[in-house]
């Protein structure tokens, strides 16, 4: 029970860092949209609160990541982790970023999760 809620709190802190990121780098801008130097613009990305704790997330996952690869195989817990990752990662980006997702985009995305489940119970 503790892997699955390990796998579960792995794939959540991820998938959540990433939106976090992206959504701190949508404030912050792109370096080809601000006049601001490189240093400049480097210091307003690390110092971004949504940023910051879009990373600490990132890195919360990280742990519990090894943590999980001391206990299982990767082959077995990567497919999970990837696929799972990837629907959460999808589907807030569509919620909070208004980010295209064609229903070909999401049957494919589905397709491509099934086949790594698929894969991943196959050993």
């Amino acid at each position: 029970m503790i892997r699955v809620a390990m796998i579960i709190g792995c794939i959540v802190f991820a998938a959540g860092g990433n939106l976090l990121l992206k959504a701190g780098m949508t404030q912050v801008g792109s370096v080809t949209e601000t006049q601001l130097s490189v240093v400049q613009y480097i210091l307003q990305t690390v110092s971004q609160p949504t940023i910051l704790i879009g990373v600490v997330l990132y890195i919360v996952s990280f742990v519990m990541w090894l943590s999980l690869l001391s206990m299982m195989e990767i082959s077995e817990v990567y497919p999970i982790f990837v696929s799972a990752a990837f629907l959460i990662v999808m589907a807030g980006s569509a919620v909070w970023f208004n980010e295209n997702v064609s229903a070909l985009r999401i049957i494919g995305t589905l397709v491509v999760a099934l086949g790594i489940f698929i894969v991943s119970r196959s050993g």
